[in-house]
């Protein structure tokens, strides 16, 4: 176990030392390799684990007590929360809390499950960018889109996962997501991203689009995106 020594300090708000310590090796073996270009789907496998496991409310997380890792509060919040509820962050076993979701996880995958991954593996693609122009998607080639767009600016996305790009070396400063501050602007983001939907989806396909009330429910997005 090696790497320790690069977790910053202030995180004991959230863990214990040794599972800070576990915490921090893995992620300095886990960039190791990625700059080598030998991560392997093991070590993917691991790291969206772990990612899923840094932060939350229950013994099946890394952490004390606190929000989940996609809504990860800051340090001096934790401290308040620390604080408020008389807490400690316990000693919890890296390589058992991934071992043990990792078989949750995988435990209804049948031997058919896996033939049916497989197949389609070679064809899968994983693409980044913005939806307004998925630029890697041809025309008319989708049958299903499931979408759940940014929620105007109620939800700060990039504080919310500064725990999560920590750990897996991305600035978050570098994090582009939409983040429109009126209801207009949102509604012209998500025309720009319709525009593109529509192209890149089949004639007769779908398309879920997941919204919902913000602001106490004065504002309906999804009657703001049915224009």
């Amino acid at each position: 176990s090696t790497g320790g020594e690069d977790a910053p300090r202030e995180l004991i708000a959230f863990y214990h030392e040794d599972t800070l310590r576990e915490i921090a090796a893995l992620r300095a073996w886990l960039l190791a390799r990625e700059r080598e270009g030998a991560l392997d789907a093991v070590d993917d496998w691991i790291r969206m684990v772990t990612v899923n496991r840094l932060t939350g409310h229950s013994p099946g997380f890394l952490s004390v007590y606190t929000m989940p890792p996609n809504q990860a509060v800051s340090v001096e919040s934790q401290l308040r929360i620390n604080a408020k509820r008389r807490q400690e962050p316990p000693r919890r076993d890296l390589r058992a809390v991934v071992a043990k979701k990792s078989k949750a996880l995988l435990g209804a995958v049948s031997d058919d499950d896996r033939a049916r991954l497989a197949a389609v593996f070679g064809s899968a693609k994983l693409s980044v960018g913005p939806a307004a122009d998925a630029h890697t998607v041809p025309s008319a080639s989708v049958d299903l889109v499931v979408t759940s767009p940014p929620f105007l600016d109620v939800v700060q996305y990039k504080d919310d996962n500064w725990l999560r790009c920590w750990f897996c070396g991305i600035d978050v400063d570098a994090v582009e997501i939409t983040m429109a501050r009126s209801v207009d602007a949102w509604a012209a983001a998500m025309r720009r991203a319709f525009d593109e939907l529509f192209r890149v989806v089949k004639p007769g396909g779908h398309v879920a689009f997941e919204v919902g009330e913000v602001r106490r429910g004065s504002v309906r997005l999804e009657e703001v995106v049915l224009p």
